[in-house]
């Protein structure tokens, strides 16, 4: 499953690279990013065409950057590349031509990651994750012969600026288990199956749960309603795919099947609530 991040930090992934603190969701351990810091130059190149989709910029916004990763789904968050720099933006841009520098070797996903001047690291903050044909990640190589190469991305950042909330309160029966790492509740656009559609279904996750019951507040997109939200438990020193699913918001005319969630924007829907359970994590 795609989802990893230290709950008790909620740092950015830009701070968590500075202060080695966390977990993201994606990727699992408290390492540091690999971020060209010049110096020494590496010797093969990334070149993207990042290509805006939306005119206006969300006023929170901090940057956008390139992240590739060698394998995908990445385990280990020092398995990432991530650019030094925000790609240079302004209202009402086209495209942006941005680099960076890579090791020789095989790529296997690369994407644009949004930051907030306000809050902290959501993986529904990928704008892009960019995909091949068979809607798989996409792949690339660099060597002696081929040290260069380029792509485009779109980057629609429409995307986080979210319009409306959702509240409820999650209920767990029994205490958090001793080997907790982190707990997460995130709403989708529909229940995710494979591995991919967990980051692209994404509408947006929250990682402070800490107590029970846990009343929250999730902000997502108003446009396209949320068909699937759930709660996430993950133990320390897991690896990539061992996120539980713990409980669903589930329809109250069909119990034990996904509730959606009409979102209007602006509007703050309440009374979500859901029962996890721990037995699920066996």
């Amino acid at each position: 499953m795609i989802l990893f991040l230290k709950s008790k930090m909620q740092l950015s992934m830009r701070r968590l690279c500075k202060h080695i603190v966390s977990i993201i969701v994606v990727l699992c351990s408290g390492l540091t990013c690999n971020i060209d810091h010049g110096i020494a130059p590496l010797p093969g190149a990334l070149g993207v065409d990042v290509i805006f989709l939306s005119e206006e910029i969300p006023e929170n916004t901090e940057g956008v950057y390139l992240f590739v990763a060698p394998v995908f789904p990445p385990h280990a968050i020092n398995e990432l590349h991530l650019s030094p720099n925000s790609i240079p933006i302004q209202p009402g841009m086209d495209t942006v031509y941005t680099e960076i520098a890579l090791p020789f070797g095989r790529y296997e996903a690369i994407g644009l990651w949004w930051y907030s001047t306000e809050t902290q690291s959501n993986l529904a903050d990928i704008l892009t994750l960019k995909l091949n044909d068979e809607f798989l990640p996409y792949a690339f190589s660099l060597s002696a012969e081929h040290p260069y190469h380029r792509t485009t991305l779109p980057a629609n950042l429409n995307r986080v600026d979210r319009d409306a909330s959702i509240e409820g309160t999650i209920r767990f029966n029994g205490p958090f288990p001793d080997q907790t790492l982190a707990i997460a509740v995130a709403a989708y656009v529909q229940r995710p199956v494979e591995d991919v559609e967990y980051l692209v279904y994404l509408k947006s996750m929250d990682f402070s749960i800490d107590s029970n019951p846990y009343r929250y507040t999730l902000p997502v997109e108003s446009a396209g309603d949320v068909g699937y939200l759930a709660v996430f438990w993950l133990a320390e020193r897991s690896g990539l795919g061992d996120f539980k699913t713990i409980g669903f918001y589930e329809d109250p005319s069909n119990p034990g099947q996904p509730g959606r969630i009409d979102l209007e924007e602006d509007e703050t829907v309440t009374g979500i609530d859901i029962q996890a359970d721990w037995s699920l994590i066996h």
